[in-house]
C-alpha cells in the first residue's frame, strides 16, 4: 500500500486526509520537520559499509564538505565506520552506477553564500536501484541529504537500511532562523559551529548573531579598536574567526545575519567612545542585565561618520544581503535633556523619543543601502514614516507583525519562539507567523466582567481584564486586543470557578478564576502566579486584532527563535536550544495543518536522542557533565555512581521555572547580573520533562476512562520513590548539592501525596485537602519546579468532582 501526500507552501490540506497520512506515516518514520509530500512503497534498500556516491552541480569544497558529513553521521548511526567512495574517481564507473546520485541544476562552481530566497525544494526517491536526490539548487540538495540521514536513522536494523520512498519536498518560509547572543555572555566559535551543525539538521538557514550590546563588543573593529579594547573584556571574535564561521554556515546552506545595537543597547560603544553619547561623560562597563540608557547623539555628525566607516569595515566582512541595527527598548531621556537634540526636535517637528528614533533610522538607512545592505531592526523602528525597504521584526507580538506586514514591511516574528524562556515545546508548535484569528461575535450579550492583575515578581504588573459574551471568554492583558480563551466550561453569573486557556508573550496561559473567593491564579508554563481579582463596572470596549490582509501574507518572510544569553553559557546552551528547535523549524517548513501535538512529541523524543549522537548536539552530555561538576571529587567509583543516579531520578520530576520568572528569582537575590555563576542543578535541567508529560498523559487517559492508567502511574511513583531513599543522605556528603536537600524532601512528599491522590481516587481512602497540599509543595521563588505537582492535582480534582 503507498500513501501520496502532495502540498506546495502551505496549501490547504482537509483535515481526515491530513490524520490518515500523519498516523500512517509516522508509526514507522519520525522525520522532523515533516516533508511536504512522502510516498512510500513496500520494499527496502540495504546499504554496505562503502557506499559510492555521485554529487553533481557542487563545488568542489562544498562536495567534500557534504561527503564527510554524511559519511560522519552514517558512521555515528551505524556505529562502525562507513565510507563514501567518491565515482568520479574511478574512471570505469559513470554516476549512474552510484548507489547515491545527487543531481544539482544550477550548479555551483565556486562555492556561493546561501542568500535570501534560494530554491531549497528537492526530490528524493529510493528504490532498488539506489538512491536519487534531484534539486535546482546545492542548499536543496542539501536539505535532501539532511531527510536521508533521519530516514537511515529511523530504520536502522543493525545495518544501514533505507525505506522505498518517494519524497518531494520544500519549505513555507524563506527565512527561518536562530538569534545566538554572544553579547552578554560571550560564547566560541566551537559552541556557535555545532549549533550551526544542529540547525542545518532541522532545515534552519538563518543564523541571526547578536554580536553588541550593553555588556560587550564581540567581535574585532580594525577602524574603532576602542570597542574591543576597552569594552569586550577581551572576550571577542577576531575578523578571521568571523570569516571562519560564515564561510562553515555557508558549507550548511545557513545566512549569517550580524546585529550591530543602535541607537540604544549603547552602553559599550559609551564605554569606547563617550563622545558620541547624548551625553558625555566617562561611562563603565554594564555587568547587570536590563535596560541602559546611554544613546548615540544623533545631532551630531560624527556619529553618522561612525556608523557609515562602521558599516563599510562590517559588510567586508559578513556577505549576506541583509544588517540589523537592533533598535529595540531605546530610553529617550538622554535625548530629551539634550539642548542639541531638542533643537533638532524643534527643527524637524519631532514630538518625542518615537519621533526621535524614526529620525535617526531614516538617516542611517541611506547609509546601510550605499553598502548594498537591507536594513533590519526589531518593532520599536516601526513608524508611519518608516522606509518601507526596512525589514521589521517583531518580539511584540502577532498584531505588530500584521500592522507591519499591512503597512506593505518586510516582517519577521520572534514572539513566541523565545527559546531563552524555558517553555513547554507545544506552546512554540502553536504559534503559526499566519495565525488565523478566531471569529468573535460581539452581539452576544455581555454576562460578566472582572479585571485582575498578575503580580509579577520584576517589573509592572500585567494588568487585565475578564469579558464574557454569551459562550465566549475574552482576556484583555494590558493594553493588548481582547483574545478568545477556550474555557473547561461556559461562565454565567451563578458560576463558582472555571478555567481558561490561552497562548500569550509570557508563554501558555491556564487562568483558575475564583469568581467567589480570592484563589484565583494563572500558570505561566509551570510557574504558578496568583491573581488579584476585582469587580469590574465598566470593561473597556471589546477590542479585536484586527486580521492580516490575505494580500500581505507574502510581507511575512518567517520567523527567529532567540536565545538570549543572560542565563546561558557555553557548558549549557544547547540544553536550552535543543531539541525544542525542532519544534519551531517543523512550523516553519512544514504544512501549517499539521498541528498534532501528540505526534509531535513521539518524533521529538526520536529527534531528541538523534541529535545527540547522530548530529552532535551537546544537550544530553552537557546534562551529566553538569551533573558530574557538582560532585565533590573526593567520592569514590560507586558513589560517584550513586548520587548521579539520585541527580538523574531528581532532574526526571523537576523542571527550571518557566517564562522569565528564573530572571526575576536572580533579580530578587541580587544575581541578575554577567558575574553571577550559572552552575547550579537548576543550570542542568532540561527545558521539560519527558517523565511529568507522562504524568500528564496517564491522568488525561484516566479522566477519558482508562482505569489501568492509575497502576501505571502509581508503578512509575514507586520507582521514583526506591530511586530517591537515601538521598538525603548522598546530598550531605556533597557540599555543592547540599541545598538541594530542601527540594529532595519536597519530591519525597509529593510521591506520598500523590499514592494518597490514586488511593483516594480507588476509593481505597478519603484524602481531603490534597490539593491544597500539594500546591503548599511549591513557592513562586523556587528556581526548581516539581512540575508534577499540577496535572496529579487536577486528576484529584476530578476524582473529587466524580
Amino acid at each position: 500500500m503507498s500513501i501520496h501526500f502532495i502540498n506546495k507552501a502551505c496549501v490547504f490540506l482537509k483535515l481526515c486526509s491530513l490524520l490518515l497520512f500523519s498516523s500512517l506515516l509516522f508509526a514507522e518514520t519520525s522525520l522532523m520537520p515533516q516533508p511536504q509530500s512522502f510516498e512510500r512503497q513496500t520494499g527496502e534498500l540495504r546499504l554496505s559499509s562503502q557506499i559510492e556516491f555521485s554529487f553533481e552541480g557542487f563545488s568542489e569544497k562544498r562536495k567534500e564538505f557534504q561527503a564527510k558529513r554524511l559519511e560522519l553521521h552514517l558512521t555515528r548511526l551505524a556505529k562502525h565506520k562507513i565510507t563514501l567512495i567518491d565515482i568520479a574517481n574511478n574512471k570505469k564507473q559513470t554516476p549512474d552506477n552510484a548507489t547515491l546520485k545527487v543531481i544539482v541544476r544550477d550548479k555551483e562552481s565556486d562555492l556561493l553564500v546561501p542568500q535570501l530566497n534560494n530554491d531549497e525544494s528537492y526530490q528524493l526517491e529510493i528504490n532498488e536501484n539506489g538512491i536519487t536526490l534531484n534539486a535546482n539548487t546545492v542548499f536543496g540538495a542539501q536539505h535532501g541529504l539532511t531527510t536521508l540521514i533521519q530516514l537511515a536513522a529511523n530504520h536502522f536494523k543493525n545495518q544501514l537500511i533505507l525505506p522505498h520512498v518517494t519524497i518531494t519536498d520544500s519549505p513555507c518560509f524563506a527565512w527561518r532562523g536562530l538569534l545566538i547572543d554572544s553579547a552578554r555572555h560571550f560564547l566560541s566559535t566551537d559552541t556557535i559551529k555545532r549549533q550551526l551543525n544542529t540547525m542545518a539538521s532541522a532545515k534552519l538557514n538563518v543564523l541571526h548573531w547578536h554580536l553588541t550590546d550593553d555588556q560587550g563588543w564581540r567581535i574585532e573593529s580594525k577602524r574603532f579598536a576602542k570597542l574591543t579594547q576597552k569594552a569586550s573584556d577581551g572576550l571577542y571574535y577576531s575578523q578571521s574567526e568571523v570569516k571562519d564561521v560564515i564561510e562553515y554556515a555557508a558549507l550548511l546552506g545557513i545566512r549569517v545575519v550580524p546585529e550591530f545595537g543602535m541607537p540604544g543597547h549603547a552602553s559599550a560603544i559609551a564605554v569606547a567612545y563617550p563622545e558620541l553619547m547624548a551625553e558625555v561623560k566617562s561611562y563603565e562597563m554594564e555587568r547587570y542585565w536590563g535596560v541602559f540608557k546611554p544613546l548615540l547623539d544623533i545631532s551630531k555628525p560624527e556619529v553618522y561618520q561612525f556608523v557609515d566607516s562602521l558599516i563599510e569595515e562590517m559588510t567586508a566582512i559578513f556577505p549576506d544581503k541583509y544588517l540589523h541595527i537592533g533598535g529595540d527598548e531605546v530610553e529617550p531621556e538622554q535625548w530629551l535633556n539634550n539642548k542639541d537634540i531638542q533643537a533638532l526636535m524643534t527643527k524637524h517637528s519631532l514630538k518625542n523619543g518615537h519621533d526621535l528614533q524614526n529620525y535617526f533610522n531614516t538617516q542611517i538607512q541611506p547609509i546601510i543601502a550605499k553598502h548594498q545592505r537591507i536594513m533590519m531592526g526589531w518593532d520599536e523602528i516601526f513608524h508611519q514614516d518608516l522606509p518601507k525597504d526596512i525589514v521589521v521584526q517583531s518580539w511584540r507580538g502577532h498584531d505588530s507583525l500584521n500592522e507591519v506586514a499591512n503597512s506593505g514591511h518586510l516582517g519577521i516574528l520572534s514572539t513566541g519562539f523565545y527559546i531563552d524562556q524555558p517553555q513547554y515545546s507545544d506552546y512554540h508548535y502553536r504559534n503559526d507567523p499566519l495565525r488565523k484569528l478566531p471569529q468573535v461575535d460581539l452581539s452576544k450579550p455581555q454576562l460578566l466582567a472582572k479585571s485582575f492583575v498578575i503580580d509579577r515578581l520584576k517589573g509592572s504588573d500585567v494588568k487585565g481584564e475578564l469579558v464574557v459574551l454569551g459562550e465566549q471568554v475574552l482576556i484583555k492583558l494590558n493594553n493588548n486586543h481582547h483574545q478568545l480563551a477556550l474555557v473547561n466550561k461556559t461562565p454565567n453569573q451563578t458560576t463558582n470557578a472555571f478555567k481558561a486557556k490561552m497562548d500569550s508573550w509570557m508563554g501558555p496561559l491556564t487562568f483558575e478564576f475564583d469568581l467567589k473567593g480570592e484563589n484565583s491564579a494563572v500558570m505561566i508554563g509551570n510557574s504558578r502566579y496568583p491573581v488579584k481579582l476585582s469587580t469590574l463596572n465598566t470593561p473597556s470596549p471589546v477590542s479585536l486584532s484586527k486580521p492580516l490582509k490575505s494580500s500581505n501574507a507574502a510581507n511575512i518572510l518567517g520567523a527567529e527563535a532567540t536565545i538570549w544569553s543572560e542565563m546561558v553559557t557555553d557548558d549549557n546552551i544547547d540544553l536550552r536550544i535543543w531539541p525544542r528547535l525542532y519544534v519551531i523549524s517543523e512550523r516553519l517548513w512544514s504544512n501549517k495543518e499539521y498541528t498534532d501535538e501528540n505526534s509531535m512529541y513521539l518524533r521529538l523524543a526520536f529527534i531528541n536522542k538523534f541529535a545527540a549522537n547522530v548530529i552532535g548536539a551537546a544537550h544530553l552530555s552537557q546534562q551529566q557533565s553538569g551533573f558530574e561538576s557538582l560532585l565533590s571529587k573526593s567520592l569514590s567509583k560507586q558513589e560517584k555512581a550513586t548520587t548521579l543516579a539520585l541527580l538523574n531520578t531528581m532532574a526526571a520530576l523537576l523542571e527550571p521555572a518557566h517564562y522569565y520568572t528564573r530572571h526575576h528569582i536572580k533579580y530578587l537575590n541580587d544575581e541578575y547580573h554577567q558575574e553571577a555563576p550559572l552552575n547550579l542543578f537548576v543550570d542542568y535541567l532540561n527545558v521539560e520533562s519527558e517523565q511529568l508529560r507522562q504524568i500528564k498523559r496517564w491522568v488525561l487517559a484516566y479522566t477519558a476512562g482508562d482505569v489501568n492508567s492509575l497502576t501505571q502511574l502509581d508503578d512509575q511513583l514507586i520507582k521514583w520513590q526506591k530511586g530517591l531513599e537515601m538521598g538525603l543522605e548522598t546530598l550531605s556528603s556533597n557540599k555543592k548539592l547540599s541545598e538541594l536537600k530542601p527540594t529532595l524532601v519536597s519530591l519525597t512528599q509529593f510521591i506520598g501525596l500523590s499514592q494518597q491522590v490514586i488511593s483516594s481516587c480507588k476509593g481505597e481512602i478519603k484524602g481531603t485537602g490534597l490539593d491544597e497540599q500539594l500546591l503548599d509543595l511549591q513557592k513562586l521563588t523556587d528556581e526548581l519546579v516539581i512540575a508534577g505537582i499540577y496535572p496529579m492535582r487536577d486528576l484529584y480534582l476530578a476524582c473529587t468532582e466524580q
